[in-house]
């Protein structure tokens, strides 16, 4: 019953856009591409969009979060549907689509991202232009920040292609978020039935971590450029894997792990950055498909081509950790002192997550007096977050170049 609705209310609206077409088309407006039918085949884990046509397709297509809604939104300004167009009722993750001037708005069941789009020239077989869009699901906080990021862009689109725009587009992601605004995630090491090392003077782990995460946590939030979340805000235990899945469902773009230090010589004092050895990256595939942290490949792929897609994504995030740990350092030094060798590369299960850039910052040394000290007072752990705080800053200034060269 709910899908013969929608086919009526789909057949509906083509028909009255169709026809709003057709009188422009006799007003003197010309067409590139004449749409004979919009096919929408799938499941809730992949989807595709095939639209049919005259000619060839132009088209951008942008993420739309907002009043509670996910759509995605194809450009296909100089198109037409044409009246006897094809039009069966949409299956997989779309429930709906709406057919405006120069666009298609299709209405999302669950959060799906555009995986592959592709153009095809006719063929023997199939006589007719095609646009396929291949969209794979996807974590609803990933779908608001790629939405939110796509903001600019589809409001830049309109204005070029002078599309007036519909109430309540433009407005960004439900929650509100900026279109630059950044996930990061710290994780306060520890905590719980685990305590982690202990001071001379009783300080636990547990608790100098917690204190100087939500000091980091503060130091982010004021700038406003951060959408800023911890593992732990209290006194819990968390298991490894829990912290790196929390991370991912959070579209985190930078992990920070935060230890204390202990050693057999209380002389040793600093701050220490790990990013993931090569021992650790032997393991990322098998803990990742053992706590399915899948990674969004494009359907219809060979497993070869898989493979390089997934080998690419690993071989970035590995990338970034290092970039962000080079960057991390010299500010630390700024605020205490740091070890020598500071960056350094281990096997810790926190670093383990395949797409999700992260570190694991040792702050001190808790056998030291000195880094207890520093630790423990509030002065310390403010120039302590500060100087993560400029790294952060730095690590993602680099990244919003990089994007703008592109």
């Amino acid at each position: 019953m709910l899908r013969k609705r929608v086919g009526k209310m789909v057949s509906g609206l083509i028909r009255k856009t169709a026809l709003f077409a057709a009188c422009l088309w006799v007003a003197g407006f010309a067409y590139a591409a004449e749409i004979s039918e919009i096919a929408v085949t799938g499941d809730s884990e992949y989807t595709r969009i095939m639209i049919a046509g005259d000619d060839a397709l132009d088209h951008e297509a942008f993420l739309v979060s907002g009043e509670g809604r996910r759509q995605v939104d194809l450009k296909l300004t100089g198109s037409r549907v044409a009246l006897n167009a094809e039009t069966p009722a949409p299956q997989g993750a779309i429930d709906a689509y709406e057919i405006r001037n120069g666009e298609i708005l299709f209405s999302l069941t669950t959060p799906m991202m555009v995986s592959r789009a592709l153009s095809l020239s006719p063929t023997t077989a199939e006589p007719r232009h095609r646009l396929v869009i291949d969209l794979v699901r996807v974590a609803p906080i990933r779908f608001d920040k790629a939405a939110a990021r796509d903001t600019a862009a589809r409001t830049s689109y309109a204005a070029i292609h002078e599309i007036k725009p519909e109430p309540g587009q433009g407005r960004g992601t439900e929650l509100g978020k900026r279109p630059d605004e950044y996930v990061v995630v710290i994780d306060p090491g520890h905590g719980g039935r685990d305590p982690g090392a202990s001071s001379h003077n009783g300080k636990r782990e547990k608790a100098i971590v917690l204190a100087a995460s939500l000091e980091l946590k503060r130091v982010l939030e004021r700038s406003g450029r951060y959408k800023v979340h911890l593992t732990r805000e209290d006194d819990r235990y968390i298991e490894h894997e829990d912290r790196v899945s929390m991370a991912r469902n959070w579209g985190a773009d930078l992990f920070i792990s935060v230890h204390a230090d202990a050693a057999a010589n209380s002389g040793v004092s600093g701050a220490t950055v790990y990013t993931l050895s090569a021992r650790g990256e032997r393991r990322v595939d098998r803990t990742a498909m053992s706590n399915g942290w899948d990674m969004p490949i494009e359907d219809g792929t060979s497993q070869e081509v898989s493979g390089i897609l997934a080998d690419l994504i690993k071989r970035e995030t590995k990338s970034n950790s290092s970039i962000f740990a080079d960057l991390l350092t010299p500010e630390l030094a700024k605020a205490g002192p740091v070890v020598r060798n500071s960056h350094r590369e281990e096997n810790f299960f926190v670093l383990l997550a395949p797409d999700v850039p992260a570190v694991l910052l040792e702050i001190g040394f808790l056998t030291n007096r000195s880094d207890v000290a520093r630790l423990s007072s509030e002065s310390g752990r403010r120039k302590m977050a500060e100087a993560v705080g400029r790294a952060i800053d730095r690590y993602f200034d680099r990244r919003d170049m990089l994007y703008a060269a592109n």
